[in-house]
């Protein structure tokens, strides 16, 4: 499929009219149509906005740019090629249908044009000897000469200056556009996260600190982003099993971080933070307890168990016969209610 048909047929499975991709672009729905169905032709001469107009619209609609934009780039420098092709042979076509000029009865050499007998008698009349041409004269020339040269620099150079100041407004303009274009791809991004990510049920029990039993309603793959703020620089890693899935083991983090994984399967993960600092950590925005370690920026690692509920709270009684025994006292309760010594007299 060429670029502006899997555009289009991007659009349609993203079930957005060409309005809605104006409003998301800024780009009038004319030119959308016109990028659809590679009508370069509605851009009349000026093609220098089209490659523009093109990124904007894969990036509104998460079409890879770089997959694109050789294919882009050919077709445009096609639609200019063919362009100054039509206006070449336009401009042919009226020179050769001009009208011929007939040389005069008083040309003595045939095939002279009219143009050429007129420069021929100018010449003649602009032809002094050098017994008339006063040194005036010469300074006449002189002055008309370099007035003509001066006039012509300052014509260039405030030329120059124009264009440069032109092609400098377009540069920030295109620039700006690009910024754009960019923040409303990230956008869109973060908004396409936000609607794939898992519902989750964070568990834990006081027995397992630091261990986090993670379910979901949801059947897996499960969608799951891993935040961390980090107010002092630390080293984050994700591991699964001894596999380390995300962050760097070598290098410290400075900024606040951030992973999605896909989370296929009942596994166990590890969160490790080199250098504990009171970081909030958080599973699809739900914050995961942390207990803090007695030595100041230590260390700590969190267990990670998806797909596994959290075990019940184990009770420290024990039945004994008709009552229940506590391991850390002398008595026990009867099924009455009453206190009763265990294994002493009354």
């Amino acid at each position: 499929m060429t670029y502006y048909q899997i555009l289009k047929q991007r659009r349609i499975d993203l079930k957005l009219s060409v309005q809605d991709v104006s409003m998301q672009t800024r780009l009038a729905p004319e030119y959308i149509v016109a990028i659809e169905e590679n009508n370069l032709d509605v851009f009349s001469d000026d093609y220098s906005f089209v490659r523009y107009f093109v990124h904007s619209y894969a990036g509104a609609i998460g079409v890879n740019w770089d997959a694109i934009s050789t294919e882009v780039d050919q077709t445009i420098k096609y639609h200019a090629h063919k362009k100054n092709m039509a206006l070449t042979q336009a401009q042919r076509q009226i020179v050769e249908n001009m009208p011929k000029v007939k040389a005069g009865k008083k040309t003595k050499k045939r095939g002279s044009s009219h143009f050429q007998s007129s420069i021929s008698r100018t010449s003649r009349s602009l032809h002094w000897s050098k017994r008339r041409l006063t040194p005036l004269g010469w300074f006449l020339i002189v002055l008309v000469v370099g007035g003509f040269i001066v006039t012509n620099a300052v014509s260039s150079a405030l030329s120059a200056n124009e264009e440069k100041a032109r092609e400098s407004e377009r540069q920030a303009e295109l620039q700006k556009k690009e910024q754009e274009t960019q923040r409303l791809s990230q956008q869109r991004k973060e908004t396409q996260l936000e609607e794939s990510k898992t519902a989750l049920s964070l568990e834990s029990v006081s027995s397992q600190p630091n261990t986090v039993y993670i379910t979901s309603e949801q059947a897996m793959p499960w969608v799951v982003q891993f935040t961390v703020s980090v107010p002092s620089a630390t080293k984050i890693e994700i591991y699964r099993g001894d596999e380390l899935v995300a962050g760097d083991a070598s290098k410290e983090q400075t900024s606040d971080f951030s992973t999605v994984l896909d989370i296929t399967e009942g596994q166990t993960y590890r969160l490790v933070v080199s250098s504990y600092n009171n970081n909030a950590i958080a599973l699809n925005g739900q914050s995961v307890a942390v207990q803090v370690p007695e030595e100041k920026e230590s260390g700590v690692e969190i267990t990670l168990n998806f797909g596994t509920a959290a075990p019940e709270e184990s009770n420290s009684y024990d039945y004994y016969g008709n009552g229940w025994y506590d391991e850390g006292t002398d008595y026990s309760y009867d099924q009455s209610g009453d206190l009763a010594y265990y294994g002493y007299e009354q």
